[in-house]
């Protein structure tokens, strides 16, 4: 199949939870594919990604999986066209989560009581898997979208987040992280002995290791000295 950014979609089509293909698409899997809900895993390369079907887009290519941009990100694509691998899964292929850790990358998601919000968003996306970043809207933010990193999930790295039993933790919001000073750098040892200072702060000594004095020793060359200089 090809992929393409959700954005060529009509804006009430566009869903930012879910992937979706044409109204022919959607009946041929969903005929083919057993279970309540279904999930297309999408491969790009080395790279991958987990999304859960939504409803059909009656507008969309007959060869083609539409995707919200974040997702598309985590395959490193534009979404214009691009050749993946969807193979489809329904949720009896992944394990019940019991434990969700979400590191929010914006402070403001505390200052909102979204608990409940986001554990309904969490169900939309439907399959979390532990490293990825979500981006979430929430509209106890005005549609804020925040990203959450996964840290933790339980009992496995790839789990389904369904029912009222799966415990959601969260870590310190990454722009609340205080970063260490950097530890100050030591000033360069202070000249020991005698030195000779010259205008412009070049320090100069003689061969015998003594200051340089201008009025001794002048700007003379190896070829002249003082006495040469006095007349005569």
């Amino acid at each position: 199949m090809n992929c393409w950014s959700n954005v060529f979609l009509e804006e009430a089509a566009r869903d930012w939870a879910t992937c979706t293909v044409s109204v022919g698409d959607w009946r041929r899997v969903t005929e083919e594919t057993e279970g309540a809900r279904l999930f297309a895993q999408i491969v790009s390369g080395e790279k991958c990604v987990i999304a859960a079907l939504g409803t059909p887009a009656r507008e969309a290519h007959t060869d083609g999986i539409f995707m919200p941009n974040w997702m598309l990100d985590h395959l490193g694509l534009s979404g214009t066209g691009q050749p993946i691998e969807v193979s489809w899964l329904s949720q009896e292929a992944f394990p019940e989560a019991t434990r969700i850790v979400l590191r929010p990358h914006d402070s403001a998601f505390y200052h909102a009581d979204a608990k409940e919000e986001l554990e309904r968003a969490l169900g939309r996306i439907g399959v979390i898997r532990r490293g990825d970043t979500l981006l979430i809207p929430l509209e106890c933010l005005g549609g804020y979208e925040v990203p959450m990193d996964v840290i933790e999930t339980e009992p496995a790295n790839i789990v389904l987040a369904h029912g009222d039993e799966v415990a959601i933790e969260f870590e310190e919001a990454v722009d609340a992280i205080v970063q260490p000073e950097p530890e100050p750098v030591a000033p360069p040892p202070a000249p020991t002995g005698p030195v000779g200072i010259m205008l412009g702060g070049e320090i100069r000594y003689m061969p015998d290791g003594t200051r340089w004095n201008p009025w001794k020793h002048g700007p003379w060359t190896e070829h002249s000295s003082f006495k040469d200089s006095v007349p005569k």
